[in-house]
């Protein structure tokens, strides 16, 4: 019975320790900022219509082994694009106009889009 019981917790603790190595797996691109289908700023503007705002945006790539590319931008427009090496992490400003925006990062191993707006 000892020798089932120990069978048993070994057993448990190589599927816990397998799940928990594909919980921690990263996705190639990862926008950390705006987040899908957020509104902005997210303490109100004053009464009336937002013409435009400074927008803050962050993502992360990360590609195994040699030199990428990525590029990033809203809507149809790039705003920026780098070469690296294994990862790449940016954070920055942007003047957007008011209304709907799609954020995007395009890199050699992935992508990733959100949908955000910008005031009501």
């Amino acid at each position: 019975m000892k020798k089932l019981y120990v069978f048993n917790v070994l057993v448990i603790a190589a599927v816990l320790f397998a799940l928990a190595g594909a919980a921690q797996a990263q996705a190639p691109v990862n926008i950390v900022y705006p987040i899908n289908g957020g509104s902005y700023p997210i303490t109100g503007p004053a009464p009336g219509v937002l013409n435009s705002a400074y927008f803050t945006s962050s993502f992360s790539v990360t590609c195994p082994g040699g030199q990428w590319n990525v590029k990033w931008g809203f809507d149809g427009t790039t705003v920026g694009s780098a070469t690296f090496y294994d990862q790449f992490t940016s954070q920055f400003v942007h003047k957007l106009p008011g209304g709907s925006h799609l954020f995007w990062v395009i890199s050699d191993c992935g992508d990733e889009r959100v949908k955000f707006n910008v005031g009501n």
